[in-house]
């Protein structure tokens, strides 16, 4: 397998990898008075994957687009020494042309995917 899979679709190894893991606070998580926090946590250790590809092809580029057309994915990844499957969404794509000699085009990629 891959080390990143959207719906079962074999993903091309990203140049850049990374899974910062967030919680998420309730709205009546805030500072009193004295400047303490007061901390509601309702949800801890949240997958944000931070992705980027550097100098792909048009068939590459066309594979990572198609699989996250979906408002919602199911994304199977490399975490540790195991794999973890979450539903995901993708944020903002940023796509970059960065080579076009002689019709050889190739694209650098970056988007984050986020667990629900």
């Amino acid at each position: 397998m891959a080390i990143l899979q959207i719906d079962s679709t074999d993903i091309p190894a990203p140049s850049v990898f990374r899974i910062p893991q967030y919680d998420l606070d309730s709205a009546d998580t805030q500072r009193n008075e004295e400047g303490y926090l007061q901390r509601d946590r309702i949800r801890q250790g949240i997958s944000k994957i931070e992705l980027e590809w550097h100098g792909i092809t048009n068939s590459q580029l066309s594979t990572l687009l198609t699989a996250v057309q979906p408002a919602q994915v199911s994304v199977t990844f490399l975490f540790g020494s195991s794999n973890e499957t979450k539903t995901m969404y993708v944020g903002d794509r940023n796509i970059e042309l960065v080579k076009n000699h002689g019709g050889d085009v190739r694209w650098n990629v970056s988007f984050n995917l986020i667990e629900y």
